[in-house]
């Protein structure tokens, strides 16, 4: 039984590195993006979380991540499919803005919201690439990928109302703090009133993507990559990856 085991290890220690010659590669990466990418249409969902306030919301959001990569390339240095693996650690901050006026009896009411999202979720991705003219130092490549992450994070919104009766100015502040999976439920019962049936979000956030990119070789075996990707926002990354 020894003898049989120590046979199948030397076997499988034989095909993975008869495979891993110049067939597997190593990566790290940065990036930015613009809209989107966590909750979808955000802009709809904001009112129904704050219940305090009546008025349209406007997102100004930003974005990075930071990322590590494994790479399969099953023709090896001259291959132009490969697969890979990747696990983001992502930052997106959006800062919330609005206002609304209603006319009462004798005067107005006024208020003006602010305030931040500022989300840190884990991701993982999985991913299809085509290099192409792969045996060129500099070369082109196009892939698509799909993932998903929790969604982890807070949502912090600001509320001053103004009350003008006859001249008479009456101001009052109102802060409400939500995690976003509390923002969530609470969006969930809102839309479930106004539809008078089951509403449900989940909680992890998906991610599709297809990508276009440039990849150079500095040195041997060690590369320098640049590509914009297209989820339902926009992102630039720059990363190195080493072949081995």
């Amino acid at each position: 039984m020894k003898k049989l085991f120590l046979i199948s290890l030397c076997i499988v220690s034989i095909t993975f590195l008869s495979l891993a010659q110049e067939n597997w590669e190593f990566g790290v990466h940065y990036s930015n993006w613009g809209m989107g990418y966590f909750i979808v249409n955000p802009e709809n969902d904001a009112s129904d979380v704050f219940d305090a306030y009546d008025g349209p919301i406007e997102f100004e959001t930003h974005g990075h991540n930071f990322g590590l990569s494994i790479r399969f390339f099953p023709g090896g240095k001259q291959g132009s499919f490969s697969v890979g693996f990747s696990y983001d650690r992502n930052y997106f901050n959006a800062d919330i803005s609005g206002s609304y006026s209603e006319e009462i009896e004798n005067g107005t009411i006024t208020k003006t919201g602010s305030g931040y999202v500022d989300l840190t979720p884990q991701s993982f991705n999985l991913d299809v690439r085509w290099e192409i003219m792969p045996s060129s130092k500099l070369h082109p490549y196009v892939g698509i990928g799909f993932g998903m992450g929790p969604q982890n994070g807070s949502i912090v919104f600001t509320t001053v109302t103004d009350t003008d009766v006859g001249g008479f100015i009456t101001t009052e502040t109102e802060t409400e703090e939500l995690t976003l999976k509390e923002a969530i439920r609470k969006i969930e019962r809102e839309q479930e009133r106004e539809q008078d049936e089951d509403y449900y979000m989940v909680d992890f956030f998906p991610i599709i993507y297809l990508n276009i990119g440039l990849r150079a070789e500095l040195v041997k075996n060690f590369y320098l990559l640049g590509e914009v990707a297209i989820y339902d926002g926009f992102i630039a990354r720059g990363g190195l990856a080493f072949r081995f």
